[in-house]
């Protein structure tokens, strides 16, 4: 039990370290530059210089105990910067992953709803299956499923379990927790990591919410603030779209396994040709291939 709990503090500190206390620094350094610099000065190292050396020749800096204190500062300042950053992160989500059903968000799914019928009616007109690949992957940048929510990332997660439902009648929501504790612990760790990193991408944008607030007293930290944003969102999707398949591998392979634990199936088929193309239908989900349709890469 004390190994566990030393790794388990281990990890824990690992974990405030790069997820609080570093970005936490490097915030501080902004807000360092932010008072010394202003917009007046904001990239002045001649003005930054003078104030460092104003700071080194003060009496205080050559005593011990001033210097412990002021570590002690930085250190509970930027753990409480970083706790700032997530809980702006929750907001974050809660707006990226919102249901749309107010102002302004109820516009923007009807733009992408708009967007996606656009990209819908090109596949159905598509004549050779080389321009159905086509018109498919272009709606399918929009949603996989017809649009419900404002962002691409509301959608992500929404069409994982709107697919899931489509292809077998299975309410998500419902058999998740059951599903959970029948899969495997390797499936377990890739879903746990696959949400952690989803989580990281919001914690990133949180940052970006502390940026652009600096930004007020600091013109640089806008820039900031729309690097960190930018790649926020690119994680973010990145990380939705991983975390959503995985969440689908998981029930495409092991919800019969749950089926069998709640004693609604017997045992497993042999596995057949035809059997196998059911598999690769299912798994898919996507409509039977059109026998009249050229062949792939016909033009």
């Amino acid at each position: 039990m004390t190994t566990f709990l030393s790794a388990l503090a281990g990890k824990a500190a690992e974990k405030w370290l790069a997820l609080l206390l570093l970005p936490g620094v490097v915030y501080l350094a902004g807000v360092a530059a932010a008072v010394v610099l202003g917009h007046a000065h904001a990239l002045d190292p001649a003005e930054l210089q003078l104030a460092i050396d104003r700071l080194a020749a003060h009496p205080g800096a050559s005593s011990a105990g001033a210097i412990l204190l002021v570590a002690a500062g930085v250190l509970a300042a930027a753990t409480l910067a970083g706790m700032c950053a997530r809980a702006s992160a929750v907001v974050v989500e809660c707006l990226w992953t919102s249901r749309g059903d107010r102002w302004p968000g109820r516009l923007l799914v009807r733009r992408r709803v708009h967007r996606w019928q656009r990209a819908d009616a090109a596949c159905e007109a598509a004549g050779t299956r080389a321009e159905l690949a086509r018109a498919m992957e272009r709606r399918e940048a929009i949603a996989l499923v017809r649009p419900r929510r404002p962002t691409w990332i509301g959608d992500r997660l929404h069409a994982a379990d709107q697919r899931v439902y489509d292809a077998y009648g299975l309410e998500l929501g419902a058999a998740w927790p059951r599903l959970w504790l029948t899969v495997p612990d390797a499936v377990r760790a890739e879903l746990l990591s696959a949400r952690e990193a989803y989580g990281a991408a919001f914690g990133l944008a949180g940052w970006a919410a502390l940026y652009l607030l600096l930004g007020a007293w600091w013109w640089p930290a806008l820039c900031a603030a729309a690097v960190v944003a930018a790649t926020a969102w690119i994680r973010g999707r990145s990380a939705t779209a991983v975390f959503a398949d995985l969440v689908e591998a998981t029930v495409d392979l092991h919800a019969i396994t749950l089926a069998q634990e709640l004693g609604l199936t017997g045992e497993r088929p042999a596995l057949t040709r035809e059997v196998g193309d059911a598999i690769t239908t299912t798994l898919r989900k996507d409509p039977p291939p059109d026998p009249h349709r050229d062949p792939p890469g016909a033009v």
